[in-house]
């Protein structure tokens, strides 16, 4: 017997209750795995002091709902859970029976991540508040609202809480809108960043007040208070955050000086105060978790370095001493707090840096090799096709050639000096790098992969990228990502099964296309690419350095006669007797 011709021969269900068996057999068509725990939440909930006809009505709306979540299990606990939050849970369920839309929202969301169900469960309000459209705010309006805020608190603990609050109820009105809205990749990350803007904007601006309160204000030799910027890398300096992502920050002033306070101090130490006050409110554990994990590694010297330095001191490490990796993070860069100015001032200065006009034997080299040591520690933890970010085919691939091909040619095309993925994507495909064919597949490759990693870690708050490796879990996965079960006589393998298949399908054809694009841009024409970058090394008193250029007038004639030089020549079927650039490394670019 069906769920609903059930509902109709046993109705009331409270009645059905008494029965064990019966209510057992009903879970289970529902879905339920664990129908022991589903009978004993069932009864919880039946003795939370909701009304007998509204208990009813909720059951019968949940028999049609359940079948279709990714856990009916945990959306019955979670439901128990938020009827016993008190006085509000209940008030909020007794409005279900008139508002249907309203449980299948909220089903949604208990069966798909614990951690909105625990924002749901301790705030009841706020299902009103998603239900009547939880107004989405830009970046301006959530500074200012933050900061407003923060600027009443008498302490930084309470500060501290006031940053967590924003973010939780922020991040459950992202989440509705990926969830249950299903709103587009680029929507999602681009509210998340702004999010974490926010909260590092307004950190900054209590941190800097609260530390001019104590020493003074900063003064530069020329009079001038001095001026602060905080950088952003990675996701959030791409402006494509995913839900439990670190935020990779770099602290820069402008100039050295010391404070006009009572107290005075140093620049140097005015912003390494601020910055580790920054640091703490956004990172230190309290009642309500995290804000943010801060990682401030890429800074220059890492761990070994100040925490916050001078403009001209910064300029003068990359200049001297940075590093290839370091370049390839900059690419990422974005001033997001503080003086935006200060942060546009760097970007123009260090562009030189980032953006050269060829690449070099042993940065191509320090290239591949951080991308075995990396594919090497995936394989290693045997999670090649588990692992969303690392595993083969996976974000990090994508990431991976699409910087190289920016740093390839972002010296002498500007218009692809773009921190966003998918934006480089579309700007590489606009110069002739990638075929309008090659560009839609990693496009649609990476949003799906993000999605991916999106699910996973909205279950709990907690960075992971590791998909799960058991049949349950996977299925489970699978729903949350749009593979329901096909119809009710499916095998419960069903789902699952489906989507590891498009997974895999997509992971290997991500691969090659990749591995495609790394060949092309590693054999173009030799003899003047390497002629030339080895004339500016030996005029700059290198030695000779084998390069990367390309020659952008054949590329542009060939551009508009419809052909793809900018991608390289091949090596495979020879060059008429040209010498490759790098002849040796044609077979080793690939990402195996």
């Amino acid at each position: 017997m069906s769920p609903a011709s059930r509902i109709e021969a046993d109705v009331p269900f409270a009645k059905m209750l008494a029965n064990p068996v019966a209510t057992r057999l009903w879970l289970g068509d529902l879905g339920v795995r664990d129908t022991d725990r589903a009978v004993r939440d069932l009864r919880d909930l039946a003795a939370s002091g909701l009304p007998r006809e509204v208990f009813d009505a909720i059951l019968a709306q949940l028999s049609v709902l359940l079948p279709q979540c990714p856990d009916p299990g945990m959306a019955l606990t979670n439901l128990e859970r938020f009827a016993s939050s008190g006085p509000a849970g209940i008030q909020a369920l007794a409005s279900l029976p008139s508002n249907p839309r309203t449980t299948d929202v909220l089903v949604q969301l208990l069966s798909t991540s614990q951690y909105f169900s625990e924002l749901i469960i301790r705030d009841p309000g706020v299902l009103d508040w998603l239900r009547q459209g939880a107004e989405r705010r830009d970046r301006p309006e959530l500074i200012e609202s933050l900061w407003s805020e923060l600027q009443q608190c008498p302490s930084d603990e309470a500060a501290a809480l006031a940053i967590r609050r924003l973010r939780h109820r922020e991040m459950l009105r992202i989440g509705y809108n990926d969830i249950v809205k299903g709103h587009p990749l680029e929507f999602i990350t681009l509210d998340l960043s702004n999010l974490a803007d926010a909260c590092v904007e307004a950190a900054t601006r209590l941190a800097r007040a609260q530390t001019v309160a104590r020493h003074g204000e900063p003064i530069r030799p020329d009079g001038q208070p001095a001026r602060f910027v905080v950088l952003a890398l990675g996701k959030l300096g791409g402006q494509e955050l995913n839900y439990s992502s670190d935020i990779d920050l770099i602290f820069l002033y402008d100039e050295d000086g010391q404070t006009n306070g009572p107290r005075p101090i140093t620049t140097a130490e005015f912003f390494a105060r601020v910055g580790g006050a920054i640091v703490r409110s956004l990172s230190d554990h309290t009642a309500m978790g995290q804000a943010y994990r801060v990682d401030m590694r890429l800074r220059p010297e890492g761990d070994q370095g100040a925490l916050a330095r001078p403009l001209a001191a910064t300029l003068g490490y990359y200049e001297t001493t940075g590093r290839t990796w370091e370049r390839q993070a900059l690419l990422k860069c974005r001033p997001i707090a503080g003086d935006l100015s200060l942060g546009e001032a760097f970007m123009a200065a260090i562009a030189p840096f980032v953006h050269r006009r060829y690449l070099g034997a042993n940065e191509i080299g320090e290239i591949k090799a951080m991308k075995r040591r990396i594919e090497a520690r995936t394989h290693a933890a045997g999670g090649d096709e588990r692992e969303v970010k690392t595993g083969r085919g996976g974000i990090r691939d994508v990431e991976f050639v699409v910087q190289f091909l920016q740093l390839l040619h972002g010296g002498a095309e500007s218009s692809v000096r773009h921190a966003n993925t998918l934006m480089a994507i579309s700007r590489l495909e606009g110069i002739g790098c990638i075929s309008p064919e090659e560009r839609g597949i990693m496009e649609d490759t990476y949003r799906f992969l993000r999605r991916v990693e999106h699910r996973l870690q909205v279950m709990f708050d907690r960075q992971t990228h590791e998909m799960p490796d058991d049949l349950e879990g996977r299925r489970t996965l699978a729903i949350r990502m749009g593979y329901p079960p096909a119809n009710s006589w499916e095998d419960r393998v069903g789902p699952g099964q489906r989507f590891m298949s498009d997974y895999r399908t997509k992971t290997e054809l991500n691969r090659k296309i990749l591995n495609h694009l790394l060949h092309d841009a590693f054999t173009d024409d030799g003899q003047q690419c390497a002629g030339v970058a080895a004339q500016e090394q030996r005029q700059r008193g290198h030695g000779d350095v084998v390069a990367f250029q390309f020659d952008q007038v054949a590329h542009r004639k060939q551009h508009r006669r419809g052909g793809n030089t900018k991608r390289g020549a091949r090596l495979r079927g020879g060059l008429g007797g040209k010498t490759p650039c790098v002849d040796p490394v044609a077979d080793d670019v690939q990402l195996v």
